[in-house]
């Protein structure tokens, strides 16, 4: 039986200054998971949307908790919200220590509803909605750099 696992989460940006700051952020959570996460055996995409951090890891039970503790401590993250945290057949960033799946000014997850929510099988939908989402930016993503590229 394998110990992949998935984890979608949500948390608010807690980074203080400009659009710039925030940006700054962003490419360096980038840059450290892509330095970091190939050793840990993990994978997944980021979308900054709406202020909010909207997040897909994938990888070992063991590794997952132990980073999922990290971002749970990091200051720039407050309010983590978990969506799902289950096993998983196969990964569906694989190719990815850690995308951007995008910058968004207005929040595409209705935040409060999911945070309000006690019910797990909503929980989980949202998460996997949240992997939807993700796949489908990071796909659109990969596509316009192929294009610029050529």
């Amino acid at each position: 039986m394998s110990d992949l696992r998935s984890l979608a989460y949500i948390s608010k940006n807690t980074i203080r200054g400009t659009e710039e700051d925030v940006r700054e952020a962003l490419r360096a959570i980038i840059a450290t998971a892509e330095h970091n996460n190939p050793r840990l055996g993990v994978t997944g995409a980021l979308l900054y949307s709406g202020g909010y951090f909207c997040q897909v890891i994938e990888g070992p039970q063991e590794a997952l908790e132990a980073l999922f503790e990290s971002i749970q401590m990091d200051r720039r993250h407050g309010d983590v919200t978990v969506l799902h945290f289950e096993p998983i057949a196969e990964r569906d960033f694989r190719e990815w220590a850690m995308a951007l799946a995008g910058v968004e000014a207005s929040m595409r997850f209705d935040i409060e509803g999911l945070r309000q929510s006690k019910d797990e099988l909503v929980m989980k939908e949202a998460g996997h909605h949240l992997v939807s989402v993700l796949e489908e930016l990071v796909q659109q993503r990969q596509a316009v750099l192929q294009h610029v590229r050529t």
